[in-house]
């Protein structure tokens, strides 16, 4: 999904098969508001705090606890409520079945909270003052990831809701490196993987590419971070501190950004390379283009699309899950 710069109430969808834009929705429910990705839902957020679940194409909305109501608010709140939520995962499409979950990683300590239908508010998962880089559904139980690589789990639908408990880890290699190497964590093939996106800073030259895009604080920093490989890990769950490194994906894809991190059987989507990762630009808030698809096998990067396309600050390029087409 990309944003339009010329309509600012226009999303277009490009078609990794067709090569090209194959549908613009009127979308006025998402201008100007932060957009994250689960399961072909959009999760907004206004500058004023107003948070709503959001299906792109049928444009029903679902009202979410305001911003306000996660627990310590006034510790954690980053100066805009543009910015303040990270990370969201879906357990469970929502036109589906009423009973699902949504968690979301949250404010300048990132910490979890989650959210069911009927809620007025969020309700905090206690995992002390870890910070959490991802989350993800698998079996069930909700996983998230840190900095340093460790895997947590939490059983949303258990008598203890906000327990967490230890269950993995990623590589040694990643502790201490801070926001050179990101980790993301997914479901592929059955099995759970720590995928870990390596950094490097480069200078901006310059900052503003787009239009729309506006920066508000002229001492904001031009140093970027762009994307030059990746590394996947199986985490052992059975094995506390042990995971292995994976040559290959297999015939899964992997589409990592924004949007909660997905594996996708290529077979089943013409179009869609097998041992590649999807990836758009998470980390630098629209400021660079670091959308590309990377080969494992051979560790090259390539465009994922050739044409003309727009970066907002609020909404960047999000991969949005292909079943819901």
């Amino acid at each position: 999904m990309l944003s339009n710069k010329d309509k600012l109430n226009d999303c277009q969808f490009i078609s990794l098969r067709k090569g090209g834009i194959i549908r613009t929705v009127n979308l006025p429910e998402a201008r100007g508001k932060q957009c994250l990705e689960s399961l072909g839902w959009l999760v907004t957020i206004s500058e004023d705090g107003h948070m709503n679940l959001l299906h792109p194409f049928t444009r029903v909305q679902i009202n979410l606890p305001h911003v306000t109501a996660f627990k310590n608010y006034h510790l954690d709140s980053l100066k805009d409520h543009l910015f303040f939520i990270h990370k969201v995962v879906l357990s469970s499409r929502p036109e589906e079945s009423k009973d699902y979950v949504l968690v979301v990683i949250y404010g300048c300590s990132r910490r979890l909270t989650f959210w069911r239908p009927e809620d007025k508010s969020w309700t905090a998962i206690n995992a002390g003052l870890i910070s959490f880089c991802d989350i993800n559904f698998y079996l069930g139980l909700c996983y998230g990831v840190t900095s340093d690589g460790m895997v947590l789990a939490f059983d949303v639908w258990g008598h203890n809701p906000t327990l967490s408990w230890h269950v993995g880890d990623g590589p040694r290699e990643i502790i201490g490196h801070g926001g050179l190497k990101l980790p993301y964590i997914v479901q592929s093939a059955e099995v759970l993987l720590i995928v870990i996106r390596v950094l490097r800073q480069a200078i901006l030259p310059l900052f503003l590419e787009d239009d729309h895009f506006v920066v508000n604080d002229n001492s904001e920093s031009r140093v970027y971070y762009e994307t030059c490989g990746f590394k996947v890990f199986e985490v052992d769950l059975g094995k506390v501190g042990e995971c292995v490194e994976k040559r290959s994906l297999g015939d899964h894809a992997l589409f990592l950004g924004d949007n909660s991190s997905v594996s996708v059987d290529a077979s089943r989507f013409k179009g869609i390379k097998s041992n590649c990762i999807y990836y758009t630009d998470n980390l630098n808030r629209g400021a660079r283009k670091d959308v590309s698809i990377y080969d494992i096998e051979d560790g090259s990067h390539r465009p994922c699309y050739e044409g003309e396309y727009s970066f907002s600050l609020t909404c960047p390029p999000l991969w949005v899950n292909p079943s819901s087409f």
